[in-house]
């Protein structure tokens, strides 16, 4: 009796290596592709950043069809304070004929 419970527990112990082992490659397996996935994002984010910053540049925009952009002058430059909602509710166009 003592002979089979030593057996029974030895395939028992054997099997469940076993499983443990089989459970820690499947973890392994799952984890290297999520690693080949995560470098194919940094390098999906990494050619995304280098377009929107060719998208963005200042010499693009500046060169875009027709459209000239330049600095202006200071003191040309007119700071409004205050809300400027009621700003332009308080002009008024008039026109002389």
């Amino acid at each position: 009796m003592k002979q089979i419970v030593l057996i029974v527990f030895s395939l028992f112990a054997i099997f469940a290596i076993l499983w443990i082992r089989s459970n820690v490659i499947s973890v392994e397996y799952r984890l290297s592709s999520l690693e080949e996935k995560k470098k194919e994002m940094l390098n999906e984010r990494r050619l995304l950043l280098a377009e929107k910053a060719s998208l963005t540049s200042f010499v693009r925009i500046n060169n875009a069809d027709g459209h000239f952009l330049v600095f202006p002058d200071r003191r040309k430059i007119v700071y409004i304070s205050g809300n400027p909602e009621s700003l332009v509710k308080a002009v008024s166009f008039n026109k002389k004929n």
